[in-house]
């Protein structure tokens, strides 16, 4: 919370008439000390942040090239500000050094009245250590208060209250994979997502030596930027241990079950005859001989997820191996070789499972059906992993719901591992839509995704998008006059479908 050249001026600098010449964009800078110098190569003494106060004397007799220099070697410092008392050295600030100041950005004002130096520089540096002690004492107490919650055994939900009360603004978690996780201070996801994006600081989140995710602080802080991130830093790691705490079982069978899929999710090739041993050791002897389907899951809490995977497994009636790898819940499911569709068996009962205990900010995956095999079980998971963060963004694009499979998503899985030049070319399709958008505000683009998604039915894709039939026609009159031919040509969907992955693939225009 330390002052700016604009609060000093206007508080402590006020008796001084201060008289801004230059540097107009920079007095919001964060003033760290202020003090005096008549010394003309005062530059390699300063280290940031400084407002410094002179009369000229220093430049007495020289040259317009040399003020300039002078100016310019102590803009190079990231200086606060600089303020020439007039009436001494200077009736009136040189233009040279005016200009100077200009180009640089540097805060350059001429003191009007006499002010002693020292009572100046006494004011606002009593003023600055005020506000650093209260920022200190800021920090103390929410650190403790953090500490408190998580020794009460309270989750990440109660320390985003607390870190919001302090900060004034949203504070959302997201995971690594780009998951919303948690949020205070919003009104839905929508708000969330627009406050990491427009976050004024954030912090990686850790859990059990690896980057979870981030903490993001929201815009709209009454601390300063400084303060503001210091807090968030802060708090970072007593979230990390919220998360971790969030609670898995710590059982013989769970830890076998969390090093196992571990080993796999990292690709480890594991002897087949320890793969069934270890599976057998983690409570799912079943899975031996049987088609397998991995599934990825991101929720607020561990717990969430394996409350859903539990269910799952039991109304399947086989066992599965589940566990939480890198802050994500992975599962091997066992189903029974004679299903046809193993990926719609596992599909099913997670339907069921979320209906009964439907809870925001879950999303999950389910996998292609493999071989209970080391290769086709770490092929399976890397895949699934790999849909999971394509998923989180379907979700934050609202173009799927909380469940979605691999098989669902192989289009986007197959067009990220295009070249960047044939992903471009596939993107080019769209560029009269995209042009339009970006031109006139608009979401033709989503519009059209979500219209061919939808089998190209304007029932059902009016009602995904909330509009009325009739702007839905509009908005596809639109699009059928930029992109010259029929969107919904069936010899034409395939090559639309997979030129929006693409889009979405690079980055929204």
């Amino acid at each position: 919370m330390l002052p700016t050249v604009r609060e000093l001026l206007a508080d402590q600098f006020v008796a001084a008439d201060p008289h801004v010449l230059a540097g107009h964009g920079g007095l919001d800078r964060a003033v760290r000390w202020v003090h005096s110098s008549e010394i003309y190569e005062i530059s390699p003494l300063l280290s940031g942040g400084e407002l410094l106060l002179t009369t000229g004397l220093g430049l007495s007799g020289v040259d317009a090239g040399t003020r300039r220099h002078y100016v310019r070697e102590i803009a190079a410092r990231q200086v606060a500000g600089v303020a020439f008392e007039l009436g001494r050295t200077f009736e009136a600030i040189p233009a040279e050094m005016v200009e100077e100041a200009s180009r640089n950005g540097l805060p350059l004002i001429a003191l009007r009245t006499v002010v002693p130096f020292i009572d100046l520089c006494r004011d606002a540096n009593t003023e600055i250590v005020s506000r650093e002690v209260r920022s200190l004492r800021l920090l103390n107490e929410l650190a403790g208060d953090l500490t408190g919650e998580l020794v009460a055994g309270n989750g990440v939900a109660r320390l985003l209250a607390r870190i919001a009360e302090v900060t004034e603004c949203a504070v959302v978690v997201t995971s690594g994979s780009g998951a919303l996780i948690a949020a205070h201070g919003v009104d839905d996801d929508r708000s969330a997502w627009a406050a990491v994006e427009s976050g004024a600081a954030r912090a990686s989140i850790r859990v059990k030596d690896s980057i979870w995710g981030t903490l993001t602080a929201g815009p709209g802080s009454s601390l300063d930027a400084a303060t503001l991130a210091a807090v968030i830093d802060q708090s970072a790691p007593g979230v990390g241990l919220a998360l971790a705490n969030s609670g898995t079982p710590s059982g013989r069978p769970q830890v076998v079950a969390t090093a196992l899929l571990a080993d796999l999710v990292n690709g480890q090739q594991i002897r087949q005859a320890d793969l069934r041993s270890r599976a057998g050791a983690a409570g799912a002897p079943g899975l031996t001989g049987r088609t397998v389907v991995p599934v990825a899951i991101e929720a607020p809490d561990s717990r969430i997820a394996t409350g859903f995977l539990d269910a799952a497994t039991k109304a399947l009636g086989r066992p599965g191996v589940i566990a939480d790898v890198h802050a994500t819940t992975y599962a091997l499911v066992a189903v029974a070789n004679s299903v046809a569709d193993p990926v719609g068996e596992v599909t099913r009962a997670l339907r069921s499972s979320l209906a009964a205990n439907s809870t925001e900010g879950v999303t999950m995956v389910v996998g292609d059906a493999c071989e209970f095999t080391s290769a086709a079980l770490a092929a399976g998971l890397s895949a699934t992993r790999s849909a999971l963060r394509l998923a989180t963004r379907h979700r934050r694009d609202r173009l799927h719901g909380p469940l979605t499979s691999c098989r669902e998503l192989a289009a986007e899985l197959t067009v990220e591992t295009l070249p960047a030049a044939e992903r471009a070319r596939l993107a080019a399709v769209l560029t009269p839509l995209v042009d339009w958008d970006t031109a006139h505000h608009s979401s033709l683009t989503r519009t059209l995704e979500v219209y061919l998604r939808h089998g190209a039915s304007p029932t059902r894709c009016a009602a995904a998008l909330h509009i009325g039939r009739q702007s839905l026609y509009q908005r596809l009159d639109r699009i059928r006059e930029l992109l010259g031919y029929e969107p919904n040509d069936p010899a034409l969907a395939a090559t639309l479908l997979l030129a929006l992955c693409a889009h979405r693939l690079g980055g929204d225009r």
